[in-house]
């Protein structure tokens, strides 16, 4: 399994487990290791985030850190921004 959902979130497994992971973006320069000459280039790369047991669970999971992450000022943006992640993963589904 191998499920792209919402850009910065992955649905892979393993024998016994959904393992939902995460995007992010690595800057080499910032590392103690870095050298100069090192290829300084930006890369990105999923990393292990939590494991479930459904796919069911990881789609909750991801919505409850989107809305942890959200910059909604009110209410409204908030629920809106839920509209939106949920209409994502229906379109996931239906396409």
């Amino acid at each position: 399994m191998n499920i792209v959902i919402a850009d910065n979130y992955r649905l892979t497994s393993d024998n016994m487990q959904i393992v939902i992971q995460r995007k992010h973006t690595v800057d080499p320069t910032k590392s103690p290791a870095f050298k100069p000459g090192m290829d300084a280039k930006l890369r990105e790369e999923w990393r292990d985030w939590k494991y479930v047991g459904n796919p069911e669970q990881a789609l909750d999971l991801i919505l409850r850190q989107t809305v942890f992450e959200s910059d909604a000022e009110d209410l409204k943006q908030l629920r809106n921004e839920i509209v939106a992640f949920r209409r994502e993963i229906s379109a996931q589904f239906a396409g």
